[in-house]
Protein backbone atom coordinates (compact mmCIF):
# COMPACT_ATOMS: atom_id res chain seq x y z
CA UNK A 1 0.00 0.00 0.00
CA UNK A 2 1.33 3.71 -0.80
CA UNK A 3 1.88 5.78 2.11
CA UNK A 4 -1.11 8.80 1.79
CA UNK A 5 0.05 10.90 4.58
CA UNK A 6 2.94 12.55 3.15
CA UNK A 7 3.24 16.38 2.38
CA UNK A 8 5.19 15.92 -0.45
CA UNK A 9 4.69 15.27 -4.42
CA UNK A 10 4.38 11.73 -5.10
CA UNK A 11 3.99 10.25 -8.50
CA UNK A 12 0.48 9.17 -9.29
CA UNK A 13 2.06 6.05 -11.25
CA UNK A 14 2.92 4.89 -7.53
CA UNK A 15 -0.47 4.73 -6.95
CA UNK A 16 -2.85 1.23 -7.86
CA UNK A 17 -6.88 1.63 -7.77
CA UNK A 18 -7.19 0.80 -4.35
CA UNK A 19 -4.86 3.45 -3.00
CA UNK A 20 -5.87 6.33 -5.32
CA UNK A 21 -9.56 5.25 -3.82
CA UNK A 22 -8.64 5.40 -0.30
CA UNK A 23 -6.98 8.84 -0.72
CA UNK A 24 -9.82 10.01 -2.81
CA UNK A 25 -12.22 9.09 0.70
CA UNK A 26 -10.10 10.72 2.88
CA UNK A 27 -10.27 14.14 1.09
CA UNK A 28 -14.00 13.57 0.98
CA UNK A 29 -14.38 12.54 -2.72
CA UNK A 30 -16.18 9.53 -4.61
CA UNK A 31 -14.54 6.27 -5.37
CA UNK A 32 -16.08 6.35 -9.02
CA UNK A 33 -13.14 9.43 -9.56
CA UNK A 34 -10.55 6.71 -9.72
CA UNK A 35 -11.74 5.74 -12.88
CA UNK A 36 -11.82 8.69 -14.40
CA UNK A 37 -8.63 9.59 -13.65
CA UNK A 38 -7.24 6.48 -14.21
CA UNK A 39 -8.65 7.34 -17.97
CA UNK A 40 -6.94 10.33 -18.18
CA UNK A 41 -3.62 9.32 -17.31
CA UNK A 42 -3.79 5.79 -19.06
CA UNK A 43 -5.96 6.10 -22.01
CA UNK A 44 -5.65 9.65 -22.87
CA UNK A 45 -2.50 9.55 -22.11
CA UNK A 46 -2.79 13.39 -19.88
CA UNK A 47 0.65 15.12 -18.73
CA UNK A 48 -1.27 17.95 -16.88
CA UNK A 49 -4.05 17.76 -14.29
CA UNK A 50 -5.38 20.66 -16.01
CA UNK A 51 -6.80 18.47 -18.73
CA UNK A 52 -8.60 16.25 -16.60
CA UNK A 53 -12.31 18.75 -17.59
CA UNK A 54 -14.41 16.46 -15.80
CA UNK A 55 -12.83 17.02 -12.27
CA UNK A 56 -13.62 20.38 -10.83
CA UNK A 57 -10.49 22.58 -10.32
CA UNK A 58 -10.59 22.80 -6.57
CA UNK A 59 -9.99 19.04 -6.89
CA UNK A 60 -7.40 19.46 -10.16
CA UNK A 61 -5.73 22.02 -7.46
CA UNK A 62 -5.61 19.21 -5.13
CA UNK A 63 -4.09 16.79 -6.97
CA UNK A 64 -1.54 19.14 -8.83
CA UNK A 65 -0.54 19.76 -4.99
CA UNK A 66 -0.15 16.03 -4.00
CA UNK A 67 0.72 14.23 -7.08
CA UNK A 68 2.79 14.87 -10.45
CA UNK A 69 2.60 13.16 -14.05
CA UNK A 70 5.94 13.37 -14.85
CA UNK A 71 7.80 10.72 -17.02
CA UNK A 72 11.74 10.50 -16.68
CA UNK A 73 13.81 12.48 -18.42
CA UNK A 74 15.46 11.13 -21.74
CA UNK A 75 18.94 11.43 -21.55
CA UNK A 76 19.56 9.52 -25.05
CA UNK A 77 18.17 6.68 -27.07
CA UNK A 78 18.96 4.80 -30.18
CA UNK A 79 17.21 3.52 -33.72
CA UNK A 80 17.68 0.62 -35.55
CA UNK A 81 16.64 0.81 -38.83
CA UNK A 82 16.69 -2.97 -39.74
CA UNK A 83 14.58 -4.09 -37.60
CA UNK A 84 12.70 -0.48 -35.97
CA UNK A 85 13.96 -1.17 -32.50
CA UNK A 86 14.32 1.98 -30.14
CA UNK A 87 16.29 2.44 -26.53
CA UNK A 88 16.16 4.91 -25.02
CA UNK A 89 17.77 6.01 -21.58
CA UNK A 90 15.66 7.32 -19.04
CA UNK A 91 16.82 9.34 -15.63
CA UNK A 92 14.65 9.21 -12.65
CA UNK A 93 14.43 11.79 -10.35
CA UNK A 94 17.35 10.69 -7.90
CA UNK A 95 20.03 10.60 -11.38
CA UNK A 96 20.11 6.86 -11.75
CA UNK A 97 19.77 5.71 -15.02
CA UNK A 98 18.02 2.46 -16.54
CA UNK A 99 16.81 1.53 -20.02
CA UNK A 100 13.85 0.97 -21.93
CA UNK A 101 13.53 -1.07 -25.15
CA UNK A 102 10.70 -0.53 -27.93
CA UNK A 103 10.10 -3.44 -30.18
CA UNK A 104 7.51 -3.59 -33.55
CA UNK A 105 5.25 -6.87 -33.13
CA UNK A 106 4.96 -8.11 -36.56
CA UNK A 107 1.62 -9.19 -37.90
CA UNK A 108 2.96 -12.55 -39.62
CA UNK A 109 6.22 -14.44 -38.64
CA UNK A 110 8.90 -12.12 -40.17
CA UNK A 111 12.64 -13.32 -41.67
CA UNK A 112 15.36 -11.74 -39.99
CA UNK A 113 19.26 -11.67 -41.86
CA UNK A 114 21.38 -13.64 -38.57
CA UNK A 115 24.25 -11.29 -40.39
CA UNK A 116 22.17 -7.67 -40.49
CA UNK A 117 19.66 -7.91 -37.85
CA UNK A 118 17.15 -6.74 -41.13
CA UNK A 119 13.68 -8.06 -40.92
CA UNK A 120 11.85 -8.56 -44.22
CA UNK A 121 8.51 -7.16 -44.17
CA UNK A 122 8.93 -4.73 -41.69
CA UNK A 123 6.12 -2.68 -42.74
CA UNK A 124 4.08 -5.58 -41.39
CA UNK A 125 3.63 -4.42 -37.95
CA UNK A 126 0.57 -2.70 -36.21
CA UNK A 127 1.72 -2.78 -32.12
CA UNK A 128 5.05 -2.59 -30.25
CA UNK A 129 6.17 -4.52 -26.93
CA UNK A 130 8.14 -2.90 -24.69
CA UNK A 131 10.93 -4.20 -22.41
CA UNK A 132 11.67 -2.25 -18.61
CA UNK A 133 13.91 -2.46 -16.35
CA UNK A 134 13.36 -3.21 -12.45
CA UNK A 135 16.60 -2.36 -11.64
CA UNK A 136 18.98 0.24 -11.28
CA UNK A 137 22.21 -1.97 -12.52
CA UNK A 138 21.74 -5.67 -11.05
CA UNK A 139 23.35 -7.48 -8.41
CA UNK A 140 23.35 -10.68 -9.88
CA UNK A 141 26.80 -10.09 -12.58
CA UNK A 142 25.95 -12.61 -15.12
CA UNK A 143 28.62 -12.92 -17.37
CA UNK A 144 26.86 -12.01 -20.71
CA UNK A 145 25.05 -9.21 -19.31
CA UNK A 146 26.55 -4.93 -19.33
CA UNK A 147 23.59 -4.59 -16.80
CA UNK A 148 25.67 -6.87 -14.27
CA UNK A 149 28.72 -5.02 -15.12
CA UNK A 150 27.35 -1.59 -14.03
CA UNK A 151 27.15 -3.36 -10.18
CA UNK A 152 23.56 -2.50 -8.72
CA UNK A 153 22.45 0.58 -7.06
CA UNK A 154 18.98 -0.04 -6.12
CA UNK A 155 15.09 -1.39 -6.78
CA UNK A 156 12.81 0.64 -8.80
CA UNK A 157 9.36 1.35 -7.35
CA UNK A 158 6.56 0.40 -8.93
CA UNK A 159 5.66 4.48 -10.62
CA UNK A 160 9.44 4.24 -11.61
CA UNK A 161 8.57 0.63 -13.92
CA UNK A 162 5.40 2.29 -15.05
CA UNK A 163 6.82 5.39 -15.73
CA UNK A 164 8.80 3.29 -18.68
CA UNK A 165 5.82 2.54 -19.97
CA UNK A 166 4.07 5.58 -20.08
CA UNK A 167 7.08 7.32 -21.62
CA UNK A 168 6.34 5.12 -24.90
CA UNK A 169 2.59 5.40 -24.86
CA UNK A 170 2.72 9.40 -24.65
CA UNK A 171 4.45 9.15 -27.82
CA UNK A 172 1.48 7.60 -29.38
CA UNK A 173 3.10 3.81 -30.09
CA UNK A 174 0.32 0.74 -29.29
CA UNK A 175 1.46 -1.19 -26.79
CA UNK A 176 0.06 -4.79 -26.21
CA UNK A 177 3.30 -6.98 -24.65
CA UNK A 178 5.44 -6.16 -22.00
CA UNK A 179 8.77 -8.39 -20.85
CA UNK A 180 10.52 -7.57 -17.86
CA UNK A 181 13.94 -8.40 -19.85
CA UNK A 182 15.95 -5.04 -19.00
CA UNK A 183 17.87 -4.12 -16.56
CA UNK A 184 17.63 -6.40 -13.18
CA UNK A 185 16.81 -8.99 -12.32
CA UNK A 186 13.39 -8.99 -11.86
CA UNK A 187 12.14 -11.61 -9.08
CA UNK A 188 14.84 -9.13 -6.86
CA UNK A 189 11.89 -6.63 -6.49
CA UNK A 190 8.98 -8.95 -7.04
CA UNK A 191 6.95 -6.70 -4.24
CA UNK A 192 7.36 -3.60 -6.46
CA UNK A 193 7.01 -5.72 -9.52
CA UNK A 194 3.97 -7.01 -8.75
CA UNK A 195 2.46 -3.65 -7.71
CA UNK A 196 3.27 -2.37 -11.27
CA UNK A 197 1.99 -5.63 -12.96
CA UNK A 198 -1.36 -4.69 -11.02
CA UNK A 199 -1.03 -1.23 -12.44
CA UNK A 200 -0.62 -1.65 -15.79
CA UNK A 201 -3.53 -4.75 -15.77
CA UNK A 202 -6.32 -2.60 -14.08
CA UNK A 203 -9.05 -2.33 -16.60
CA UNK A 204 -10.20 1.13 -15.90
CA UNK A 205 -6.34 2.47 -17.27
CA UNK A 206 -4.15 0.36 -19.46
CA UNK A 207 -5.53 -2.75 -18.82
CA UNK A 208 -3.56 -4.70 -20.45
CA UNK A 209 -3.74 -8.95 -20.18
CA UNK A 210 -1.37 -10.57 -17.86
CA UNK A 211 -1.07 -13.03 -20.28
CA UNK A 212 1.01 -10.41 -22.33
CA UNK A 213 3.31 -9.75 -19.74
CA UNK A 214 6.84 -11.85 -19.46
CA UNK A 215 8.66 -12.11 -16.14
CA UNK A 216 12.10 -13.02 -17.26
CA UNK A 217 14.34 -14.32 -13.93
CA UNK A 218 17.85 -15.99 -13.62
CA UNK A 219 15.82 -18.49 -11.42
CA UNK A 220 15.73 -17.34 -8.05
CA UNK A 221 14.01 -20.37 -6.53
CA UNK A 222 12.33 -18.89 -3.60
CA UNK A 223 10.73 -16.30 -5.36
CA UNK A 224 9.73 -19.25 -8.08
CA UNK A 225 7.88 -20.82 -5.52
CA UNK A 226 6.55 -17.72 -3.67
CA UNK A 227 5.03 -16.45 -7.45
CA UNK A 228 3.54 -20.16 -7.58
CA UNK A 229 1.64 -19.51 -4.19
CA UNK A 230 0.18 -16.27 -5.74
CA UNK A 231 -2.01 -15.43 -8.73
CA UNK A 232 0.29 -13.52 -10.95
CA UNK A 233 -1.61 -14.85 -14.13
CA UNK A 234 1.72 -13.55 -16.35
CA UNK A 235 4.31 -15.60 -18.38
CA UNK A 236 7.24 -16.58 -16.52
CA UNK A 237 10.64 -16.93 -18.39
CA UNK A 238 13.66 -18.90 -17.32
CA UNK A 239 17.54 -17.79 -18.28
CA UNK A 240 19.07 -21.05 -18.61
CA UNK A 241 21.92 -20.44 -20.49
CA UNK A 242 23.79 -24.20 -20.10
CA UNK A 243 22.84 -27.68 -19.13
CA UNK A 244 25.00 -28.16 -16.57
CA UNK A 245 25.57 -26.68 -13.17
CA UNK A 246 29.42 -26.29 -14.03
CA UNK A 247 28.94 -24.49 -16.90
CA UNK A 248 25.83 -22.23 -15.45
CA UNK A 249 28.09 -21.32 -13.20
CA UNK A 250 30.30 -19.72 -15.43
CA UNK A 251 27.33 -17.78 -16.71
CA UNK A 252 25.50 -16.74 -13.92
CA UNK A 253 26.88 -16.67 -10.66
CA UNK A 254 23.76 -17.32 -8.62
CA UNK A 255 23.55 -20.83 -10.05
CA UNK A 256 25.95 -21.72 -7.58
CA UNK A 257 23.23 -21.09 -5.09
CA UNK A 258 20.24 -22.72 -7.11
CA UNK A 259 21.21 -25.88 -9.07
CA UNK A 260 19.78 -26.62 -11.74
CA UNK A 261 17.84 -29.95 -10.11
CA UNK A 262 16.79 -27.38 -7.41
CA UNK A 263 15.20 -24.68 -10.07
CA UNK A 264 13.24 -27.88 -12.22
CA UNK A 265 11.75 -29.20 -8.90
CA UNK A 266 10.86 -25.06 -8.40
CA UNK A 267 9.25 -25.30 -11.97
CA UNK A 268 7.41 -28.47 -11.45
CA UNK A 269 5.55 -26.65 -8.71
CA UNK A 270 5.04 -23.58 -9.96
CA UNK A 271 3.64 -25.49 -13.29
CA UNK A 272 1.56 -27.48 -11.02
CA UNK A 273 0.18 -24.75 -9.43
CA UNK A 274 -0.33 -22.42 -12.15
CA UNK A 275 -0.64 -24.43 -15.04
CA UNK A 276 0.76 -22.11 -17.63
CA UNK A 277 3.63 -22.74 -19.75
CA UNK A 278 7.22 -22.05 -19.01
CA UNK A 279 9.94 -20.60 -21.61
CA UNK A 280 13.62 -21.47 -21.18
CA UNK A 281 15.99 -18.97 -22.61
CA UNK A 282 19.37 -20.48 -24.31
CA UNK A 283 21.91 -18.06 -25.47
CA UNK A 284 23.70 -19.66 -27.61
CA UNK A 285 27.61 -19.16 -27.47
CA UNK A 286 30.60 -20.84 -29.64
CA UNK A 287 32.05 -24.02 -28.40
CA UNK A 288 30.55 -23.69 -24.89
CA UNK A 289 26.78 -24.78 -24.83
CA UNK A 290 26.20 -25.78 -28.17
CA UNK A 291 27.23 -29.29 -28.93
CA UNK A 292 24.52 -31.97 -29.43
CA UNK A 293 25.43 -33.43 -25.87
CA UNK A 294 23.91 -29.59 -24.33
CA UNK A 295 21.44 -30.65 -26.38
CA UNK A 296 20.58 -33.96 -25.17
CA UNK A 297 20.74 -32.21 -21.44
CA UNK A 298 18.34 -29.64 -22.57
CA UNK A 299 15.94 -32.53 -23.38
CA UNK A 300 16.15 -33.98 -19.74
CA UNK A 301 15.56 -30.99 -18.23
CA UNK A 302 12.34 -30.11 -20.09
CA UNK A 303 11.65 -33.38 -19.44
CA UNK A 304 8.07 -33.33 -17.93
CA UNK A 305 7.29 -29.23 -17.90
CA UNK A 306 4.75 -28.40 -20.27
CA UNK A 307 7.87 -25.43 -22.14
CA UNK A 308 9.62 -23.81 -24.63
CA UNK A 309 12.91 -22.94 -25.74
CA UNK A 310 14.05 -19.92 -27.48
CA UNK A 311 17.24 -20.38 -28.55
CA UNK A 312 19.33 -16.90 -28.56
CA UNK A 313 22.40 -16.45 -30.66
CA UNK A 314 24.74 -14.73 -28.26
CA UNK A 315 25.12 -10.30 -28.68
CA UNK A 316 28.50 -9.98 -27.51
CA UNK A 317 29.40 -7.23 -25.00
CA UNK A 318 32.05 -5.51 -23.59
CA UNK A 319 34.59 -7.37 -21.72
CA UNK A 320 33.04 -10.98 -22.31
CA UNK A 321 35.19 -13.81 -23.31
CA UNK A 322 32.29 -15.28 -24.86
CA UNK A 323 31.43 -15.00 -28.72
CA UNK A 324 28.21 -16.31 -30.92
CA UNK A 325 27.90 -19.78 -31.88
CA UNK A 326 27.21 -20.75 -35.68
CA UNK A 327 24.03 -20.61 -37.63
CA UNK A 328 24.62 -24.21 -38.55
CA UNK A 329 25.49 -25.32 -34.67
CA UNK A 330 22.30 -23.46 -33.83
CA UNK A 331 19.93 -25.03 -36.57
CA UNK A 332 21.53 -28.85 -35.32
CA UNK A 333 20.85 -27.37 -31.75
CA UNK A 334 16.79 -27.10 -32.79
CA UNK A 335 16.52 -29.82 -34.82
CA UNK A 336 17.94 -32.17 -32.32
CA UNK A 337 14.91 -30.71 -29.71
CA UNK A 338 12.43 -30.71 -32.15
CA UNK A 339 12.84 -34.66 -33.14
CA UNK A 340 12.03 -35.24 -29.23
CA UNK A 341 9.29 -33.35 -29.29
CA UNK A 342 10.72 -29.87 -27.62
CA UNK A 343 8.68 -26.97 -28.65
CA UNK A 344 11.61 -24.52 -30.10
CA UNK A 345 12.08 -21.85 -32.29
CA UNK A 346 15.45 -19.31 -32.76
CA UNK A 347 14.84 -15.94 -31.26
CA UNK A 348 17.20 -13.10 -32.74
CA UNK A 349 17.49 -10.69 -30.44
CA UNK A 350 15.99 -7.53 -31.81
CA UNK A 351 18.31 -4.08 -32.07
CA UNK A 352 20.94 -6.03 -33.07
CA UNK A 353 22.81 -2.53 -34.61
CA UNK A 354 22.29 -0.22 -31.44
CA UNK A 355 23.18 -0.52 -27.79
CA UNK A 356 20.13 -3.05 -27.57
CA UNK A 357 21.58 -5.38 -25.08
CA UNK A 358 20.80 -4.63 -21.72
CA UNK A 359 22.58 -2.39 -19.90
CA UNK A 360 24.34 -1.63 -23.09
CA UNK A 361 23.17 2.29 -23.50
CA UNK A 362 23.97 3.19 -20.47
CA UNK A 363 27.71 1.46 -20.39
CA UNK A 364 28.07 3.16 -23.24
CA UNK A 365 26.45 6.71 -22.36
CA UNK A 366 28.45 6.59 -19.22
CA UNK A 367 32.16 5.65 -20.53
Amino acid sequence: MTTLTSVHTQSLFEFTSPDLSEWLKEHGQPSFRVGQIFQWVYQKHASSFDDMSNLSKDLRARFKEHFTLETPALVTEQYDQADQTRKILLELSDGERVEAVLMPRFQERVMTNPQTGEVSGREKFDSYTTCLSTQAGCLFACKFCASGQLGYERNLSAGEIVSQFMTFARQGHRITNIVFMGMGEPLHNLVELRKAVDILCDRKGIGLSPRRITISTVGLVPEIYRMAEESWKTRLAVSLHATTDEKRARLLPVSRAYQIDQLKDALLYYQKQQGRRLSFEYLMIDGFNDSAKDAERMIDICEDLVCHVNLIPFNSVPRSEFKAASPESIRRFQRILLKNGIDTTIRYSRGRNIDAACGQLRMRHEQ
